[in-house]
């Protein structure tokens, strides 16, 4: 008997939309360091990360969860078989496609699984958004679209909770020349010194293609980096907090304001939707249980951050 093809990647859409039981993840490869002649690393990055968002996966759990106390409050533990189509489905994805660094699965990959939202940044009307000044606001009742006038920013202003989630994700797609400079996210105030700043991102998507981002969502007083893939080229990100973040332990106070900085020329359209503050749930791929032309099946472990208790007692920084 021949051998029967599983197109993967349709079965996991089939299963999200009649059962629920596939969802999006984002397999994220953490950036591998260098080392001095002792063998020590020494904080300089040889290799970058690489970040797929937007991943469907099939999760099958083996323990949901096992509080299991350890060092920091990182507590809660399970076990899951992970599928994923294969190597070369995902090798192609939008934001990822042409990229030659990433040729197999390895061990302590992570696969970013969505837990819940912890707060959405509405979309679904004009209300409270607003830009520099200039451009005009639309929505289809998905997504909100600027057409602009001249460069500047779009910002929506609310007040939610945000103090659970770990990271930030929206989707993008433009028209024209825009130019994506940075995006911030304002905190309990809305000065400089309130705000996480995600800077120097400065690239220009393809007309009508929509642009996934999933970054962390931190705070602290330490510049860190993340990253955006974006037809196969690695977009360094900078990521800086305000003062304030520092006066409070890194504690991620209330929502305040999501703004997205840009260049663009008059007539050329921004559009915006999925924007969500969600908290995580982190599995480490620890055995490839199968390997073929149409599948992965990942077994993986996951060890959660701290419980939200702890979160709120010792403030939520980028270094916890």
């Amino acid at each position: 008997m021949g051998k029967i093809g599983i197109n993967m990647s349709g079965l996991l859409k089939r299963l999200s939309f009649q059962t629920g039981q596939s969802r999006k993840v984002t397999y994220y490869r953490p950036p591998i360091y260098g080392k001095d002649n002792y063998g020590v690393e020494d904080g300089s990055i040889d290799a970058e990360e690489i970040i797929v968002p937007d991943v469907r996966a099939y999760i099958q759990n083996q323990t949901d969860k096992s509080f299991v106390q350890q060092r920091a409050g990182h507590n809660v533990t399970g076990k899951a078989n992970i599928y994923l189509p294969n190597l070369g489905t995902l090798k192609n994805f939008p934001n990822f496609s042409g990229a030659t660094s990433f040729n197999e699965p390895e061990g302590f990959d992570k696969i970013i699984d969505y837990d819940r939202t912890v707060y959405q940044v509405p979309t679904t009307a004009t209300g409270s958004w607003v830009s520099d000044g200039t451009g005009t606001f639309a929505s289809d009742g998905e997504s909100i679209t600027l057409t602009v006038n001249g460069g500047g920013n779009l910002h929506y202003t609310g007040s939610a909770n945000s103090l659970e989630a770990d990271r930030l994700t929206f989707q993008m797609k433009c028209s024209g020349s825009v130019q994506l400079n940075a995006f911030d996210s304002y905190h309990g105030g809305l000065t400089t010194n309130d705000r996480i700043k995600y800077d120097n991102i400065n690239f220009t998507p393809t007309d009508n293609e929509w642009v996934i981002i999933d970054v962390p969502f931190v705070s602290g007083t330490v510049a860190k980096g993340t990253s955006i893939y974006y037809n196969g080229s690695r977009k360094a990100v900078t990521v800086t907090s305000g003062s304030n973040f520092a006066a409070s332990g890194g504690f991620i106070l209330d929502f305040k304001k999501f703004k997205v900085d840009f260049s663009a020329t008059a007539g050329d359209t921004i559009k915006l939707k999925n924007i969500k503050y969600y908290k995580s749930a982190e599995w480490s791929i620890h055995n490839v249980n199968d390997y073929n032309d149409e599948y992965m099946s990942l077994s993986c472990v996951r060890t959660s951050g701290k419980r939200d208790s702890r979160r709120k007692a010792y403030g939520a920084s980028y270094n916890n």
